[in-house]
């Protein structure tokens, strides 16, 4: 074999080790949207089993998972940029699974605000050290692909969620209670939450079988010093201002919509959580993957054409894309109307996500990409989650009358979160095409 065949020989398997791990991290990621998910679907029943508020459940979705989610990534991911990532995710997986199974024995809004804080500490391990392996792995041309292609496992996890969820709501409801072996019969959302838990055990042993790629040139054994990593955000602020403005922004509007639309559903028109979670569940499922994938796609394809700020261009696009059907779909007079500017927004929306990550990934140095993956979920997390779940019912409290009836401040955040999400990315084209730039000369 000559030496050029042994370079492409080379190169193929690489590739091929990409897509393996690719795989993997996808399924993790999945089982991460549906393990942090399946709460939206069981609002009434927890509510009601606990004597909670809307304020408190929304709490339970947001803040609870965040606060150890957003800050831990960083150190986790500075842990990343240092030593073995598939480590690091494999125990992640398994802890949080472990968390989530714990959430079915909560007896108090304590114990169960607990648990979702150790469900957020163990995913804190996923993206950091996935997106740090992805962007070694794949050449930079295919990053906002391959990312593209990770965060289908926000729409694939947050639609199997509200599928399988719902039908086990639904399920348990009829019969009043469900079967866990070894443990008895248990209330409809306890048991949920422990049948979703035993995936994690598959998913850990899978990541044992991805072969980790060598750290591109410019890494230090060492890694990166933290106040290094914020000096090179200081240095290129408008840049990243940009992309977190314009990620956060997006995030509270969709962490907002995965939160609540199940329960708009229901409260409005009188719908099953089955009823409600098969309708988003195929419409996220579906056309929230399609738009994830078409995100990524575009921007690749702008980026093979030279546009050097392909990424947070896209980003700005998709927001304004998302303003009317974020405006119109909660406050829809049918069900049908609802649901077909939901699937409009649910198309358009999820395409930022991996493009924003590209952006990320491509500002930034390789020494210090998975501690900047975490900076980067550190803002959208801590302010885009806690904010997104909780928002709602405050808006609809301060300016509905607090009825409950959430369609218009779901409106309210959609449509303001999208206006100045595209105008956050607009802001910082030119100096993303700079950054990004500066970094790949090295």
């Amino acid at each position: 074999m000559s030496s050029e065949e042994s370079v492409e020989a080379g190169g193929r398997t690489s590739l091929r080790r990409a897509h393996v791990a690719l795989g993997i991290f996808l399924l993790a990621y999945i089982l991460s949207f549906v393990d942090r998910q399946i709460l939206s679907l069981m609002v009434e029943p927890i509510k009601q089993d606990l004597g909670l508020s809307d304020l408190q459940v929304g709490l339970l979705q947001g803040l609870a998972f965040a606060m150890l989610y957003a800050v831990v990534g960083i150190p986790i991911g500075m842990l990343a940029d240092r030593i073995s990532r598939r480590r690091i995710i494999a125990v992640g997986v398994l802890f949080w699974s472990a968390c989530t199974a714990l959430c079915g024995f909560a007896g108090s809004y304590a114990h169960l605000f607990a648990a979702r804080m150790g469900v957020g500490l163990g995913e804190a391990s996923l993206s950091p050290s996935a997106h740090s392996w992805l962007s070694d792995a794949y050449p930079p041309a295919q990053l906002s692909r391959a990312m593209a292609i990770y965060n289908l496992g926000i729409t694939i996890g947050g639609g199997l969620a509200l599928l399988v969820g719902g039908a086990v709501v639904d399920m348990v409801a009829e019969q009043g209670a469900l079967m866990v072996p070894g443990v008895g019969p248990m209330p409809t959302w306890r048991a949920a939450f422990i049948l979703v838990a035993l995936p994690g055990l598959v998913v850990t042993a899978l990541v044992f079988l991805a072969r980790e790629p060598a750290r591109r040139a410019g890494w230090a054994s060492a890694g990166m010093p933290l106040r290094a990593a914020l000096s090179h955000l200081r240095a290129h602020w408008r840049t990243f201002a940009a992309i977190y403005g314009n990620s956060t922004l997006l995030g509270i509007m969709g962490y907002g919509l995965m939160a609540w639309y199940p329960t708009l559903l229901i409260r409005t028109f009188g719908m099953t959580p089955g009823q409600a979670s098969l309708r988003l569940g195929l419409i996220y499922l579906v056309l929230g993957s399609l738009g994830s994938l078409a995100g990524g796609f575009a921007a690749e394809r702008l980026s093979l054409k030279g546009v050097r700020d392909a990424n947070l261009r896209m980003t700005m696009i998709l927001a304004f894309l998302c303003l009317v059907p974020a405006a119109l779909a909660p406050i829809m007079p049918s069900v049908t109307l609802l649901l077909l500017f939901f699937s409009l927004l649910t198309f358009c929306f999820n395409g930022y996500f991996g493009c924003s990550l590209a952006a990320i990934q491509l500002a930034t140095p390789p020494s210090m990409r998975a501690t900047g993956a975490a900076l980067f979920l550190l803002a959208n997390s801590l302010v885009g989650l806690s904010l997104g779940t909780a928002i709602v019912p405050l808006i609809d409290s301060a300016l509905f009358g607090g009825e409950g009836q959430i369609g218009p401040a779901l409106a309210t955040v959609g449509f303001c979160a999208s206006l100045f999400a595209a105008l956050a990315a607009w802001s910082g084209l030119r100096s993303y095409a700079v950054t990004s730039e500066a970094v790949a000369r090295g």
